[in-house]
């Protein structure tokens, strides 16, 4: 969640035209540590995102509903009429089924580099 909000607070920073040191001076931190922030390294703080918010003269909503917002993978339509609970458990075998042949390729590929 961090790297979400602090990839939302440096899009609404560019969009000020703000730089990373601007923002730092004026929330009382170094510009590597608003770095960090802005990478989603540490933890924000509900007090430092309203510090960031009213510094860039918006709504702590405005950074936060990107968290909000984001979407779930839903399947765009059905190859027949059952229920999303049946579209999801296919989905998730699908992803299943992917995992093992991966997994099952990747054994087989590391145990010739062993032999060898």
């Amino acid at each position: 969640m961090n790297a979400i909000l602090g990839v939302r607070i440096r899009s609404l920073r560019e969009s000020k035209g703000f730089t990373q040191e601007q923002i730092a001076e004026k929330i009382k931190c170094s510009r590597q540590k608003y770095a960090r922030l802005e990478k989603g390294l540490i933890d924000i703080s509900y007090a430092c995102l309203m510090t960031i918010a009213q510094v860039l003269g918006i709504k702590v909503e405005d950074i936060t509903s990107s968290v909000n917002n984001i979407s779930q993978e839903q399947p765009m339509f059905r190859a027949n009429n059952d229920s999303i609970q049946e579209d999801e458990f296919e989905y998730i075998n699908k992803m299943i089924d992917t995992f093992y042949v991966h997994r099952k390729l990747y054994q087989s590929v590391r145990q010739v580099n062993v032999d060898e």
